[in-house]
């Protein structure tokens, strides 16, 4: 009788520790499995947004690890993990252009056509010209989610990547990552404050408050639907 080996998580947090002093991340662990869309929830100052800054190498957990495929990302810097992160202060390069920054990943591979098609799907192929400054804020959303899309490999983090959209576009904005997603079989955490959403484009909810996780599996969304 033979078995399957599984292959390790594209991304797990193993007992993460964080001390910032007044605020810490206390033994967290989570792991994304194969292509699974995971919504991080949790009131302001959770430390959702610093539990993804120690995935993408911005901050040095002080205990535990954070493994890609099971090898420890300790050490690498943040171009070399291969994650995809679209932040919630969207950090485009103000001197490049709309176009630029979306294939700012092409050093990986990422062709002008796949930074086309992003732009499109996102709305935001009218703004390929036009430099980040000038963008408003939903504007900026979408071309950092580009960025994260294209730049990225098989993991991306979106920190409320949609929070300065209408409902509609939302709506129009989520149900294209979501393609996007099942065409690269990527694994996805999405921090978001809004349930309706969550429950759109989730596989699993995941709550935290106060530097911890409360559940590491509230909702199995896509299974919860009638």
């Amino acid at each position: 009788m033979t078995t399957t080996r599984r292959r390790p998580a594209p991304l797990a947090w193993d007992r993460v520790e964080l001390d910032l002093g007044a605020f810490r991340l206390a033994d967290v662990s989570l792991a994304l499995a194969e292509g699974e869309w995971v919504a991080l929830m949790g009131p302001t100052g959770a430390g959702k947004t610093l539990l993804c800054e120690t995935a993408v190498g911005f901050l040095a957990p002080t205990g535990g690890r954070v493994l890609a495929r099971g090898h420890d990302l300790t050490g690498r810097p943040p171009e070399d993990r291969g994650i995809g992160y679209a932040p919630q202060d969207d950090l485009l390069f103000p001197h490049l252009t709309v176009r630029e920054n979306l294939g700012f990943g092409m050093w990986r591979g990422v062709r002008a056509a796949e930074v086309a098609a992003a732009a499109e799907g996102l709305e935001i192929a009218h703004l390929l010209g036009r430099r980040t400054a000038t963008l408003s804020g939903g504007e900026g959303q979408r071309v950092a989610v580009g960025r994260a899309l294209l730049a990225g490999g098989e993991v991306w983090l979106l920190d409320e990547c949609t929070s300065a959209l209408d409902e509609d576009a939302r709506e129009r904005v989520g149900s294209f990552l979501k393609t996007w997603q099942a065409r690269a079989g990527a694994s996805v955490l999405q921090i978001t404050h809004d349930p309706a959403e969550a429950e759109r484009l989730a596989d699993r909810v995941v709550h935290m408050s106060r530097g911890r996780l409360l559940a590491a599996a509230t909702e199995a969304a896509a299974g919860a639907r009638p």
